[in-house]
């Protein structure tokens, strides 16, 4: 291990979490891995977080004023010494093998540019968390397909379309080869759902595996900064946003073998916001997505939806 040089750096963004950034960095220092660095970028908190954490490993750098967690990410990278990057959220934490196992598959497979890291929930809406963690995996695991040998899923180009319909929480969480990131590029500071985005840029740059073990903990305490208000329509344009923009580029030339997969992308987003506004009761929203939608790639549902805007909401089955 040479101190000046680790192989591995851990990002960790944080803003006014004094307690829950020394649990999580606790989970880091108890790693079983011991070649790393954390890089703690203090997104403006007040007060300011100590630059002196108790181990030579762990470095704070500061952004003020604040610029949100993308931005804090991008900062991380930037300072990071690392050939390997990690993350760890303010208010989660790592099990004391997360950074061994990434680093062994890495180096086990060098066709491998990206481990997504299996998710475990705790904390008091943990089991909920974990219960529907467990159902999207498998949805989206059927989906993406992907080699699996024992605790490890290695995907080819069915992870592209199975991210355009979901990224489940694992595969926000990444550690990454350098070179690869610098392929891939950082976090968009524009973008909502930032590490969403940059899941399905991943799979478009890289070879992907999944640890499917849930070594990456996740607390579900109603901390999160988007779980304080119901954000499901910023969350539905911010997905918009990312189809778009990836039709856009496909469109310029950037990936043109993708431009079907894409178009049909964007259409099930524009129509998944106007079947939102329509279940409820917003119908004067309704048409403009569906429009946009239809533009995109027109459909038998586009036309059973227009049907249904006289009519009143049917109620789910059961209610």
């Amino acid at each position: 291990m040479n101190p000046s040089m680790p192989t591995l750096s851990v990002i960790v963004p944080t803003h006014n979490r004094p307690a829950l950034l020394a649990e999580a960095l606790a989970s880091l220092v108890a790693q079983t891995c011991a070649d790393w660095e954390a890089v703690v970028v203090d997104d403006a908190s007040s007060p300011a977080v100590p630059t002196a954490q108790g181990d030579p490993r762990i470095r704070v750098v500061r952004q003020n004023p604040g610029q949100g967690g993308a931005a804090a990410k991008n900062r991380g990278i930037a300072e990071a010494r690392g050939n390997v990057i990690a993350y760890l959220d303010d208010d989660d934490l790592y099990d004391p093998d997360y950074l061994t196992r990434a680093l062994d598959l890495l180096e086990r497979r060098a066709d491998v540019d990206v481990v997504f890291m299996g998710v475990s929930w705790f904390g008091s809406n943990g089991a909920w968390g974990q219960d529907n963690y467990d159902r999207t995996m498998e949805r989206f695991l059927a989906g993406a397909g992907g080699a699996r040998e024992g605790d490890v899923s290695v995907f080819g180009e069915a992870l592209l379309p199975a991210l355009l319909r979901s990224v489940p929480m694992a595969f926000q969480r990444p550690v990454v080869r350098r070179a690869a990131l610098d392929r891939i590029g950082g976090y968009r500071p524009d973008c909502l759902l930032w590490d969403c985005d940059w899941a399905i840029r991943a799979a478009l740059a890289s070879r992907a595996a999944l640890i499917h073990s849930g070594l990456y903990r996740q607390r579900a305490e109603g901390q999160g900064y988007s779980s304080k208000q119901d954000r499901t329509l910023e969350h539905m344009h911010s997905g918009i946003d990312i189809m778009e923009r990836l039709l856009q580029a496909s469109r310029g030339g950037r990936h043109p073998e993708h431009l079907p997969l894409f178009r049909a992308a964007a259409a099930r987003s524009w129509f998944d916001l106007a079947w939102h506004y329509y279940l409820n009761g917003r119908r004067a929203k309704v048409l403009s997505p569906l429009l946009r939608s239809a533009l995109h790639k027109p459909g038998l549902a586009h036309l059973k939806l227009l049907s249904r805007l006289p009519l009143p909401v049917r109620p789910p089955v059961g209610h």
